[in-house]
């Protein structure tokens, strides 16, 4: 039995207003979410389920619930991804590299402008990072993909905690993706609405394929 609590009407509330909230079956709400609603007018339905005395709820305002918990699930893994660039800067400074750590937050920043652009429903800025175009950054990424294999190797190399940790970071950035295409597509026009922030979040992913390249054989060189 799943309890949905006040905190999170209150958050999935701040994505955009509405005015149904509909309770899927077999999960509860608390006295203090129930309160929530009340104050604000919010009517409750519970969906259809094996319980006879639940009632039905038209196919509009269940869509309309399910995009609002789409958009609360983005904010939450972006908020995820920004405190994990702040953890590998700092895990990266300990092993005494600051040049790399200083990198990886520069790059929480690019990150940082994607996630305002999302709230703020406007475009992100341009990105550019050690002086290379998105252009220039995605072809050299292309050219490394296939040649990087992270794998337990890794781990008794000298810089292996470096690569660990950035892959680490990649792998969650790709996790992004999928929440965006939930959150903005566009059932009609078969499209994501923000390609562009999809697009922000794939260079950002080259960008760090391109730091593992340098940890992982490429050598550190200056771009």
């Amino acid at each position: 039995m799943k309890f949905i609590t006040e905190m999170e009407l209150r958050d999935l509330y701040k994505t955009g207003p509405f005015e149904t909230y509909v309770l899927e079956p077999d999960t509860k709400i608390t006295p203090g979410a129930r309160q929530f609603l009340v104050d604000r007018r919010v009517t409750l339905v519970q969906a259809q389920g094996s319980d006879s005395k639940t009632l039905k709820i038209d196919e509009t305002t269940r869509t309309q619930v399910r995009e609002n918990w789409f958009t609360l699930r983005l904010l939450g893994k972006m908020e995820c991804i920004e405190s994990l660039f702040i953890l590998t800067a700092t895990e990266i400074l300990h092993t005494g590299d600051l040049a790399l750590s200083e990198e990886v937050m520069a790059l929480a920043k690019c990150f940082r402008n994607l996630r305002d652009a999302e709230r703020k429903q406007i475009v992100p800025d341009n990105l550019h990072f050690w002086g290379l175009t998105a252009e220039e950054i995605k072809t050299r990424a292309e050219n490394l993909k296939q040649s990087i294999d992270i794998s337990e190797f890794y781990l008794g190399l000298e810089n292996g905690k470096e690569i660990a940790l950035l892959n680490h970071l990649r792998a969650s950035l790709r996790e992004v993706e999928p929440a965006l295409l939930e959150t903005y597509w566009d059932e009609e026009k078969q499209v994501c609405s923000r390609q562009d922030l999809i697009d922000r979040v794939n260079l950002i992913i080259n960008i760090l394929c391109i730091m593992m390249w340098k940890f992982s054989g490429g050598g550190k060189w200056k771009m």
